[in-house]
């Protein structure tokens, strides 16, 4: 089993996110728009910050993250939550509690040596205790 990497795991999720929108409208425009282009090239330098270990890294992802959710709302289901979760603070603010909870339940059991994936997989698809089976 190999040990869970949040840094490396972030880095793999932001480049295919990267991937995923350059497909689509705004990103997909030629000219691209000033906007998009200055999203895009924090995206790229905040990427560049995780392979080098940067430490302010973390600051300029929630920045980042702050600025998809209020600019680009309609993409911004498709970043995947434990991307907010890693860089937390103000990335936060866009999960509810209760996802909270699992992502602090998740951290806590994989610390204790439990597989990162297996645990995550237990987490999220478990139903909840007051939903009542038909």
């Amino acid at each position: 089993m190999q040990a869970y990497n949040p840094r490396h795991h972030t880095l793999i999720l932001l480049k295919d996110f990267e991937k995923t929108v350059k497909q689509g409208i705004p990103f997909n425009q030629e000219p691209l728009g000033e906007d998009e282009a200055s999203f895009l090239d924090q995206l790229q330098r905040i990427v560049a910050g995780l392979e080098d270990n940067q430490s302010d890294v973390q600051f300029e992802g929630q920045t980042w993250l702050s600025r998809l959710f209020r600019n680009y709302p309609t993409i911004a289901p498709i970043m995947p939550r434990e991307v907010l979760w890693y860089f937390g603070g103000e990335a936060l603010h866009f999960m509810p509690d209760e996802e909270i909870e699992k992502f602090q339940k998740l951290e806590e059991l994989v610390a204790e040596g439990h597989d990162y994936l297996e645990t995550k997989i237990a987490i999220f698809n478990k139903k909840d205790d007051n939903t009542t089976e038909h």
